[in-house]
């Protein structure tokens, strides 16, 4: 059964706004979840392809790898995201202002 992350991204940054370092673990997770917003709130749905993100997950304990879907939800302005292929997922929150937000950058675009 696939995870579901609820996550505050702010739970992975230190006090000057960046990713933390310690524990090494944490920190692993947090840059998954980073790349994650990048995805997500890049203003193009045809985001550069060094920006698509794989699924981390170990499924019987071999790597899943297939592409994740995100998207930010026009309610909540909460990111979601999930796996097509293992069905891990989750919920980012308070992303908006984070070093990853790219939704300000419309310049990048056009």
């Amino acid at each position: 059964m696939a995870d579901t992350w609820m996550t505050d991204i702010t739970h992975f940054l230190d006090e000057d706004g960046e990713m933390i370092t310690e524990p090494v673990q944490a920190k692993v997770l947090g840059e998954y979840f980073a790349s994650i917003v990048l995805m997500a709130s890049f203003p193009d749905p045809d985001f550069p392809p060094e920006y698509s993100v794989y699924c981390r997950r170990r499924p019987k304990r071999k790597p899943c790898l297939e592409k994740i879907a995100g998207w930010v939800e026009p309610d909540s302005d909460d990111i979601y995201w999930i796996c097509p292929k293992c069905q891990d997922k989750g919920r980012i929150s308070n992303w908006r202002g984070t070093i990853w937000d790219m939704s300000d950058f419309v310049d990048v675009v056009h």
